[in-house]
This record gives C-alpha cells, sequence and structure tokens, in this order.
C-alpha cells in the first residue's frame, strides 16, 4: 500500500492538466494589467488601444470597469485620454531538460495620459517580463494559433551521442588511416624503385 501510495504521489506531477498553466495569450494579459496601472483618481477615460493584441484591451478593460471606471471608446473630448501602444510582445522557449521547457514572455508597452485639452499628463514605458517552466508536451496548448505572438519556435535538441563523440572520432580514425595508408605506400613504392 505504501508503495503504491508512494507512486501516485510521484507520478502525480507529470500528470498536470493543461489548465493548470497559463495559455501565452493570459500571460501577456496579466503582464499587461501589471503594465498599465491608472491613478486612483481617474474614475473615467476616453481609451485609444491600438488594433494588435485585441486581448489585451479586453483584459484590461475588464479589469477597470470591475475597479468601478468608466471606459469610454468613442471621443469624449472632456475626459482625460489613455492610450497606449505595444512596442513588443514575444515569447520564447529554453529547453531545461528532454521534457521541461523554460518560457519567457515579454511585452513591452508604452501608455500616456492626457487631459481634456490634449495636455500630457503622465507618460511611462515598461516592459514586464514572465519567466516560468512549461511540459514540453503542452506547448501546443499553451500557444494560439490565431496570434501569432503568442506562438515561438521549439529550440533545437542538443547534440546526441552519435554527432557529439562518434562521428568526430570516425573522421579522426579515417584522416589518420589515410595518412598512414599514404605514407606507407609512398615509401614501399620508393623501396621497390630503388636497385
Amino acid at each position: 500500500m505504501r508503495r503504491l501510495l508512494l507512486l501516485c504521489l510521484t507520478l502525480w506531477p507529470l500528470n498536470t492538466p493543461a489548465g493548470a498553466q497559463p495559455t501565452n495569450l493570459e500571460r501577456f494579459q496579466e503582464l499587461a494589467r501589471t503594465c498599465l496601472v491608472l491613478p486612483d483618481t481617474l474614475q473615467a477615460f476616453h481609451l485609444v488601444a491600438p488594433d494588435t493584441l485585441p486581448y489585451l484591451q479586453t483584459a484590461l478593460e475588464a479589469r477597470w470597469l470591475k475597479e468601478g471606471r468608466q471606459v469610454y471608446r468613442n471621443d469624449a473630448r472632456s475626459l482625460p485620454t489613455l492610450r497606449y501602444w505595444i512596442e513588443a510582445a514575444r515569447v520564447a522557449y529554453a529547453r531545461l531538460d528532454a521534457q521541461r521547457l523554460q518560457r519567457t514572455v515579454i511585452l513591452a508597452l508604452r501608455y500616456e495620459l492626457l487631459d481634456p485639452e490634449r495636455r500630457v499628463l503622465h507618460v511611462q514605458s515598461c516592459q514586464p517580463v514572465a519567466i516560468d517552466t512549461v511540459a514540453q508536451r503542452m506547448r501546443l496548448r499553451l500557444e494560439h494559433p490565431a496570434f501569432p505572438e503568442t506562438q515561438a519556435p521549439l529550440p533545437p535538441e542538443p547534440p546526441g551521442l552519435l554527432e557529439r563523440y562518434v562521428l568526430p572520432a570516425i573522421a579522426l580514425v579515417a584522416t589518420t588511416l589515410s595518412v598512414y595508408l599514404l605514407f606507407t605506400l609512398r615509401s614501399r613504392s620508393d623501396d621497390a624503385s630503388t636497385p
């Protein structure tokens, strides 16, 4: 019974469901929420968002509405304006071992707050980074096919035993054998030609 319990406890982390790991899209949303923090005095504003990464705008608006703020998308001249730009959004993977990858999610964001007369009140840039470990078999479940910034190529596998040791050893032996035979056959032909 103890062995069965020990085996179950040992294998349990390997069967972690995909829902336990946030997707790359959710990571971008988390990074945007941590980066774009508004002052408490700003309760209503006009939002100008880029067309790229629409899921960031959705997550930011949901958080601001939950905080009780009023967000307007059409031009409201009597309200302050919040404008943000996405300068970079990318995911990268690095191999840790045969089954685990280190995932790095980077979001570079710049935003500015303008008063109703369009004077700049606040400008800020941030580049939050999220680094975690994911199972290699879960990589495709973490990416979203509609958004290329959530996808990243898998890094190449490190060279194995064959490429690292066997092939260079074969090349070394073949070169050494070629040089030995060249000089051995050459010296024998010189011996045969002398009277």
